[in-house]
């Protein structure tokens, strides 16, 4: 995920947490249900899925705690390890051995694969997937239905829980375009118009949440201020438009020079800012020098010549998004003062 939208998006890192402690009570649930089934005979589909989900959960659990960042799959997996049993246990019921009261407490748990479709996949792929599921359980139950082992109470039940599973699909998929809606008009709220860089409001955002990093794990954090030397005469000179033109050359001279991870961003006017997690002074001094040199190296006519002053600083567990940002801010003008087209750390 995009990291603006990991920030704005509030489930993201709920899911791991709760992930955290469902699946490892999801394996518990398992073996109980193993130990208690033994007790009144297991079916077959219980007899193969249940160790199986038992591991699963436990394995899962495992490889989440112990990468949190590169096991993106194993919320998908305990979604599709779900599903897979539910399916199963339904077909058997529907087709081998019909339930007495019309369904098996297995369709209790049925909505289960719909709300976790929409959570952990995009929406396109978790409507295909919910209409999918909800097809093949359609028909399982007419391929039941013509092993002529269907009663009255049988043909209610499935049509009552069909009809209802075909409401959640429709509602989920409703209220998730109303989220995504609403998280797309907070990102563009973030968002410099002009440049297409995230904007002063994001910067202060972001900033709370990479400091809180630096001050309970002590991971280097920098932030880096570039500020256009001379652009009000490039304005007074050729115009707005050629000066709009300059701040989207800088702009997108940044997004091609930092990382994935780092986060470009425009404060106002013609001063930047890059925020540069997980890195040192001396390697956001290194970046801001590069940066000053491929600054300079930008052609955008009529402007005879680019260059920027650079203020570098390294946040330490004291700070606040203030007083790094002017820290910051103090190291550019230092530059500034100093003959510009240059660097400074702070």
């Amino acid at each position: 995920m995009h990291p603006t939208l990991e920030l704005l998006d509030p489930l993201n890192p709920v899911r791991r947490r709760m992930a955290l402690w469902l699946l490892p009570m999801g394996a518990i649930l398992a073996l109980v249900a193993l130990w208690t089934s033994h007790l009144s005979g297991l079916d077959p589909v219980d007899r193969f899925f249940l160790p199986l989900l038992a591991v699963g959960f436990a394995g899962l659990a495992a490889a989440l705690w112990r990468f949190p960042r590169s096991a993106s799959w194993v919320l998908p997996s305990a979604h599709g390890l779900i599903a897979l049993y539910l399916l199963s246990t339904l077909a058997f019921q529907l087709l081998f051995r019909p339930n007495p009261m019309g369904l098996s407490p297995a369709a209790f748990w049925v909505p289960f694969v719909y709300f976790s479709s929409f959570l952990f996949f995009q929406t396109r792929q978790a409507v295909r997937l919910a209409l999918l599921y909800l097809v093949t359980l359609g028909f399982l139950s007419v391929l039941g239905s013509f092993r002529g082992h269907f009663q009255v109470e049988h043909v209610n039940a499935l049509a009552q829980f069909l009809g209802a599973n075909l409401a959640y699909v429709g509602l989920l998929y409703m209220l998730v375009r109303v989220k995504e809606g609403y998280m797309e008009a907070q990102l563009d709220a973030y968002t410099d118009f002009l440049t297409g860089l995230r904007n002063r409001r994001y910067l202060d955002l972001v900033l709370e949440r990479e400091l809180f990093r630096v001050q309970r794990y002590g991971r280097p954090l920098s932030l880096m201020v570039l500020d256009l030397d001379g652009f009000k005469q490039v304005n007074d000179t050729h115009g707005h438009e050629v000066g709009d033109r300059v701040l989207k050359a800088l702009a997108a001279c940044l997004e091609a020079h930092v990382r994935q991870s780092d986060r470009a961003v425009r404060l106002g006017g013609e001063e930047f800012a890059v925020l540069l997690p997980e890195t040192s002074l001396a390697q956001a001094a290194r970046l801001g020098e590069r940066l000053r040199q491929a600054v300079a190296a930008l052609k955008v006519p009529p402007v005879a010549a680019l260059s920027v002053s650079v203020g570098v600083t390294q946040a330490t567990p004291t700070d606040s998004p203030l007083s790094l940002i002017k820290r910051a801010d103090e190291a550019m003008y230092r530059a500034k003062r100093r003959g510009k087209n240059r660097v400074e750390v702070s």
